[in-house]
């Protein structure tokens, strides 16, 4: 497992700008680019316990504040809590003396405990319950009436002012004889519009702020016992910092006091293009499988570059490099090694508005397209070390798995490619560290690929119609710091 913890040695940029590994990147296979975690809008497909496995919908979840209610977290440790059965003993009847047994048979009782730390339910007094799952009582906050109030009074402020904002753009750029949004065409009112989008009406907000009761300060404060200062703290009895915030509600400040916390639930999320909204990663809706849908990642589409062997790196010297592409497509690819500079830059054609795009943007009022906004940087390359372009190109077959227990590889007699195996060659390529540069500094050879893809997507209306497209990447590779 020694793997997991080495650092990233080679390293790819994405359009924004960003420097990240081929597995943290995606492929959008619609508009042919490189995205990062930056570059792609985030969904929640579903809501699950990762304990109980339940899949509950988004609506259930936030009732129950995304919260599972037969899963506990230990307070203490924060372990998942176990479901423990005890007997308990059988009642008498006092009136009757101990010959007369009202339960002859003991019941079964159940209680939470943990197995890392030892804590139980019985601990802070919790009282045994009939039922494995579901019946743990649940505690009311007995601030929640003014947490509510607080939070409508602030959701309805938000509603004007976004509706006040909303009116004086209108106003700006409202023109005789023209239609803004189709509301203004087809003559639906904002009231329809926010009743069509399942918004509170602006009376409903007007009247959450009219009936607003504003705290107040109160000038009497209760004083501090007399033996605040003088008496023994004892560390074991108060609960830690992390404990109180694993219950912002209540923290508790003694560990007597300290009760199960409900387990949050886990979601399942799928990621989108910002560009063209099209999905990048969407997972099953099960939460017991592991598979996905849709799983564009740029490992099984952008050619991978892996290290070999490189030697000193040293000021003024040339060295050679071993690295080792491999073609992670099912197609043929031809792949040609070039400068960074020489990469072109293209411009991204905005997509043509539809009707229905435009329709669902004059009814849904809170709807946000800034998300959609991609900032393409260029990114800024050293230039301490600069990479012998070969004048050549290679050509590598598709991916065949079977062929990964072959162990017969095809050893060339070229001084750039030493040997060819399915889908994999290796290059020696030649780099030269400029004589200015000051030893420990990261060595860091910079390198551009550029490649044939195949798209394999049906074309449509927006999207080209061929299916072979040259496509340009940037690598960075680290070879360490520089040595004398």
């Amino acid at each position: 497992m020694a793997y997991l913890i080495q650092p990233d040695y080679v390293q790819y940029f994405c359009t924004c700008g960003q420097i990240k590994p081929i597995t943290n990147l995606y492929f959008c296979r619609h508009c042919l680019k490189v995205r990062c975690g930056f570059c792609i809008c985030h969904e929640v497909d579903s809501h699950y316990c990762a304990n109980c496995l339940e899949n509950m919908p988004s609506s259930e979840a936030r009732l129950k504040k995304n919260r599972c209610s037969s899963c506990f977290d230990c307070p203490s440790c924060f372990h998942t809590l176990s479901t423990r059965a005890t007997y308990a003993p059988a009642r008498q009847d006092p009136a009757a003396g101990d010959a007369k047994v009202e339960n002859k048979q003991p019941k079964k009782m159940y209680y939470l405990s943990c197995f890392n730390c030892r804590w139980t339910s019985r601990d802070v007094g919790i009282p045994d319950q009939p039922v494995a799952s579901g019946g743990w009582p649940e505690r009311t906050n007995p601030f929640a009436n003014r947490f509510g109030q607080l939070l409508e009074y602030f959701k309805a402020i938000a509603q004007q002012e976004k509706q006040d904002k909303l009116d004086k753009e209108r106003k700006k750029y409202a023109i005789r004889g023209k239609y803004i949004t189709l509301t203004d065409k087809t003559g639906l009112t904002g009231a329809m519009a926010r009743t069509t989008a399942g918004l509170p009406s602006s009376e409903s907000s007007s009247s959450a702020i009219a009936n607003f009761v504003p705290s107040q300060a109160k000038e009497e404060v209760e004083e501090l016992p007399e033996d605040y200062h003088t008496k023994e703290v004892n560390l074991k009895l108060i609960t830690t910092m992390p404990q109180r915030l694993a219950s912002p509600e209540w923290q508790a400040q003694l560990v007597s006091r300290l009760q199960p916390i409900a387990r949050p639930l886990s979601v399942k999320r799928s990621q989108r293009c910002r560009r063209c909204d099209h999905n990048l990663t969407k997972p099953e809706y099960n939460p017991g499988s592991i598979k996905f849908k849709i799983e564009l990642l740029a490992y099984y589409h952008v050619p991978e570059v892996k290290i070999i062997s490189f030697e000193t790196i040293k000021p003024g010297c040339t060295t050679e490099l071993l690295l080792k592409l491999t073609n992670p497509t099912a197609h043929e690819m031809q792949i040609s090694i070039i400068q960074p500079d020489e990469v072109p830059e293209v411009e991204e054609k905005e997509e043509p508005k539809s009707i229905e795009k435009s329709l669902e943007k004059s009814l849904n009022l809170e709807k946000d397209t800034s998300w959609r906004q991609v900032i393409e940087r260029k990114p800024l390359l050293p230039t301490t070390i600069k990479l012998h372009k070969p004048e050549l190109s290679f050509t590598l077959a598709q991916r065949d798995d079977a062929a990964e227990y072959d162990d017969d590889s095809h050893h060339e007699t070229n001084d750039i490619i030493l040997w060819r195996k399915s889908n994999k060659l290796a290059l020696r390529l030649k780099v030269t560290t400029d004589e200015e540069a000051k030893v420990g500094s990261p060595a860091v050879a910079i390198l551009a690929l550029q490649y044939s893809y195949r798209n394999t997507v049906p074309p449509t209306a927006n999207s080209p119609q061929t299916r072979d497209h040259v496509l340009y990447t940037t690598v960075a590779i680290h070879l360490g710091t520089v040595t004398q």
